[in-house]
């Protein structure tokens, strides 16, 4: 807490591009490996994880989260990292089901010394590394035609009871909202072409836009409709900064479809909810999606979605052009994560660019996904320190 002012109060003033002491120190998250070679490095020990992670596993930055059990063990936290560079406090994780309300049975087919192949709790048949230190291989899915995808809307995608998807006591939840005063996101939603990856896998989905696009947008509208009923349930109860989609719909190449589908079979159903959403006070809605959104960002704009995150600078994305044309837009994460390995010339000129960025107000500085093993100690701690001064020294003063 910065003179009183919580991470609640600094998230709310950056990201509606008010005048603020400063932005938000905050990291998102980390490689398990990376984290095992800065404790051989020299990171001090102290509290540890919250459990051992695999190589490739994600853990995450000091993102508070006093549900973890209720999560069966899938969600890791840093606290030394956290605690060594004094970064603020995350935002509270909302214990709720947005997407299947009865999850798959996770189920192992075939496992040998390497890798297991599985069926996890989206119903999806993966092959997974044990070390996890790459994507799983994605091999079935469970909606293949018109009839499947009708047995999930009615066993698994329905709201015949919204307050049965929150895991755990909603008055719990509430005593620790109030106690911690964080921020506290309605989502994440998959969203309408990240919850049909899920469904149909990329290749069957990108086939159906084609033949039989009826079937696209029946799905589109049940999720939204689902989504609308559990939005307006829960916002009667919770107090929400911020809402959050899923996409992922973006490589090193630009969007994995074109702006024509996009405005017929996603703009349609996103300009509904955020409508909705903003109607009832939630006025940023943000999208997570990798690669190079340089084609995605207007057209989310254009639907109502003015956040996202983490613009992955592999691909391309240059965040001071993007401030400069989108003066509304919400911008999360950022700096290239792989100049961590390339040492401090490579690491400064990456820095330069924050204190501009902060100052205009709708930015967080932090890596563009999670750090990964090849980012020594050493680098680490030289661009923490350096950002965090740049943080503490640039106050927040947008000119709009």
């Amino acid at each position: 807490m910065l003179n009183g002012i919580s991470s609640k109060e600094l998230y709310r003033n950056v990201i509606n591009f008010k005048s603020s002491p400063r932005t938000l120190k905050w990291e998102w998250s980390y490689w398990g490996g990376t984290l095992d070679r800065w404790y051989k490095e020299g990171l001090p020990e102290k509290k540890g994880l919250t459990q051992k992670p695999t190589y490739g596993e994600s853990v995450r930055g000091y993102f508070v989260d006093p549900f973890e059990k209720n999560r069966k063990g899938k969600l890791v936290l840093d606290y030394d990292v956290a605690e060594y560079f004094s970064l603020d406090r995350g935002y509270l994780f909302l214990p709720y089901k947005f997407f299947y309300f009865l999850e798959f049975e996770e189920k192992i087919v075939y496992e040998n010394e390497n890798y297991i192949e599985k069926y996890n709790e989206l119903g999806i048949k993966i092959r997974t590394l044990k070390d996890e230190s790459s994507m799983p291989m994605w091999l079935e899915y469970p909606v293949v035609d018109r009839k499947s995808w009708e047995t999930i809307k009615r066993e698994r995608l329905n709201v015949d009871n919204i307050m049965s998807r929150f895991d755990g006591s909603i008055d719990n939840f509430l005593k620790v909202l109030k106690e911690e005063n964080l921020p506290v996101y309605l989502g994440d939603f998959y969203g309408f072409f990240g919850g049909l990856r899920f469904l149909m896998g990329e290749v069957k989905l990108f086939m159906t836009y084609y033949d039989d696009p009826s079937l696209i947008k029946d799905i589109n509208k049940h999720l939204l409709n689902i989504w609308l009923a559990i939005s307006e349930e829960l916002i009667s109860k919770i107090e929400f900064d911020a809402a959050y989609f899923w996409e992922d719909m973006s490589g090193k190449n630009g969007s994995l479809i074109s702006p024509a589908t996009f405005r017929e079979f996603m703009t349609p159903y996103y300009s509904k909810i955020t409508d909705f959403l903003k109607a009832k006070g939630i006025i940023k809605i943000g999208v997570d999606t990798d690669g190079d959104v340089q084609e995605l960002i207007p057209l989310f704009l254009e639907a109502g979605v003015n956040m996202m995150f983490p613009f992955e600078q592999q691909a391309g994305n240059d965040l001071i052009q993007y401030r400069k044309k989108y003066p509304e837009l919400v911008m999360i994460g950022g700096f290239d994560k792989n100049t961590l390995s390339k040492g401090r010339e490579n690491i400064d000129r990456e820095l330069e660019k924050m204190e501009w960025l902060i100052s205009q107000g709708g930015y967080i500085p932090f890596c563009d996904h999670a750090v990964p093993p090849d980012a020594s100690w050493e680098n680490y701690k030289y661009y923490r320190q350096k950002l965090n001064n740049i943080i503490e020294s640039t106050k927040v003063e947008p000119i709009n």
